[in-house]
């Protein structure tokens, strides 16, 4: 077996943990509801960035483990897809944007598996682009320490006409959400 260059995380909230010190200090872990009121899915990470003057951008961040199959003897993709649909619902809850970090399970037996994961997101990412989006990106998390490598960039922000998600956005800049406290002084 050769030498692994790339990180590998046992859970997801190690991968979390590692996220979370490459984000700025304005990020929160684990938000559960907004304004009192309970949310599904949780948002993994929370992100308040300053774009000018008077201008905050949402940004939130579903964090997915890709773990190797056995009876496939392949990565399974159940992560992957799964990723996708919480990250785009998070677009429910008054998020601008979405980002879809993919990380690596300590079960995948070799970088070749990883190296050929990257190259297909890489080949298909116009299709991709075109499936979900201009709203969400997707990222691999491959460097412990590093920076998160983009393969698909959100390029625009979602703002909904409903009340509903308006208010909830606003609840968010506000900061009258609730996140794991514990998570949030990860250093």
């Amino acid at each position: 077996m050769s030498e692994k260059k790339y990180v590998r995380f046992q859970t997801e909230e190690e991968l979390l943990k590692s996220v979370l010190r490459s984000l700025p200090y304005d990020s929160y872990p684990k938000v559960s509801a907004i304004g009192g009121k309970k949310i599904t899915p949780d948002i993994d990470i929370l992100e308040i960035r300053k774009v000018s003057q008077n201008q905050f951008r949402l940004i939130g961040y579903e964090l997915k483990l890709m773990k190797f199959d056995n009876r496939s003897k392949a990565l399974s993709w159940n992560s992957f897809y799964c990723g996708i649909g919480q990250a785009l619902l998070y677009l429910k809850n008054g998020v601008h944007r979405t980002f879809l970090i993919l990380g690596f399970h300590k079960n995948v037996p070799d970088d070749k598996l990883i190296d050929q994961f990257r190259d297909w997101l890489y080949e298909k990412k116009d299709l991709l682009k075109t499936i979900i989006g201009d709203h969400l990106g997707i990222d691999l998390y491959l460097y412990e320490g590093g920076t998160i490598s983009p393969i698909i960039n959100a390029n625009y922000d979602f703002y909904s006409s409903g009340d509903e998600i308006r208010l909830l956005s606003q609840e968010l800049l506000q900061r009258k959400f609730t996140f794991d406290k514990r998570l949030k002084k990860v250093e």
